[in-house]
């Protein structure tokens, strides 16, 4: 990420443009209306395996809160839906810590994965851990849903990790407090705090060592090394590299044929080939890197046979997919799907 870059800007799977598109048509708002500004459609909201920009998702959180006025604390209901589960690989990383120390330290160090606006950083204080968000680089008109969402989500996701051991937390809002302040006390077990220095969630500093009864090192160890080669894969994949492989991604059934993307960016298959190989990539190099991405989806989250999946990724046969698979992976379909098995449920 390059200095001048805000904290937030960073891409992010769709699945949060998904809970806010939801949130928001419970409440009687329509898809067009939240899509607004967005360049998302039905199709993209139905394709887990799109990345989107963090602007994307402002563009819908203004939406959302433009289309609902009368619905106070959007932020917080907004934030009691990002359960760990929505975190694709980053949730599953945390899941598997043995100790919430751990987890924690996973947190922070993948926050490129999670759907954050406001940064956080963590302390250890007397008995407690200190989670600190910063929403200082917020636009001003999405401050306050920002801070609601990610100190509910946070409490949740803390919740989730460590049981009981939680207790009750401590939570701090740098703005005064608002007229409905009940609805903050109803999410939060413990004390709330308006008008504060900083914005904080506090936990009992005890809970961070204790042994998690679902946690396993190695498997913990694993999703952290993906954690790191899917920021790489993000941060290397903006620009026409990003537009190449969103195309592609969108396609069903899914073509290989460079002309047709080519013609929906308006150019030339030529002009596409000479401005991929600018970015040190390749047309074939991103199909492949697509292919790979949604195999391993399939064969994690999925019961589909490895038949069904070269099937759906267009490869000739099982076999086929196989050795491919194997060339970009480093392993065939059964291991990684043994591997997914293996992981908390």
């Amino acid at each position: 990420m390059s200095i001048n870059m805000k904290s937030w800007d960073f891409c992010r799977s769709i699945t949060s443009v998904q809970i806010l598109v939801a949130l928001g048509q419970e409440y009687g708002a329509p898809l067009d209306r939240l899509l607004l500004n967005t360049a998302l459609d039905q199709q993209s909201l139905s394709n887990p395996e799109i990345v989107v920009e963090a602007s994307a998702e402002m563009a819908v959180v203004r939406n959302l809160l433009r289309e609902l006025p009368h619905v106070p604390n959007l932020g917080l209901l907004a934030g009691e839906r990002y359960l760990l589960s929505a975190y694709g690989i980053w949730g599953f990383a945390l899941a598997s810590s043995p100790t919430a120390r751990k987890a924690v330290e996973l947190s922070q160090t993948y926050q490129e994965l999670t759907f954050v606006f406001s940064g956080f950083t963590v302390e250890e204080q007397g008995e407690y851990a200190i989670l600190v968000f910063d929403n200082s680089d917020v636009p001003a008109d999405l401050s306050l849903f920002s801070i609601e969402r990610e100190l509910h989500a946070a409490m949740i996701i803390i919740r989730e990790l460590i049981g009981d051991a939680m207790g009750e937390e401590w939570v701090k809002f740098q703005h005064p407090r608002p007229e409905n302040a009940d609805v903050y006390e109803q999410c939060f077990h413990g004390r709330v705090e308006f008008s504060a220095e900083r914005n904080e969630l506090r936990f009992p500093r005890s809970a961070l060592d204790k042994p998690r009864t679902f946690g396993n090192l190695t498997t913990a160890s694993l999703l952290d090394k993906q954690c790191s080669e899917l920021i790489a894969k993000r941060s290397a994949r903006r620009g026409l590299s990003g537009k190449v492989r969103d195309i592609v991604l969108r396609q069903r059934p899914m073509s290989m044929d460079m002309e047709l993307v080519a013609d929906a960016l308006c150019m030339t298959s030529r002009t596409l080939r000479r401005k991929l190989a600018l970015e040190k990539t390749s047309f074939r190099q991103l199909v492949d890197e697509v292919r790979l991405s949604l195999a391993e989806e399939m064969l994690s989250g999925t019961r589909l046979s490895v038949e069904q999946i070269a099937e759906r990724l267009n490869y000739a046969d099982a076999s086929s997919f196989s050795q491919a698979f194997k060339r970009m992976s480093g392993q065939t379909p059964g291991m990684l799907r043994k591997q997914g098995e293996s992981l908390p449920s």
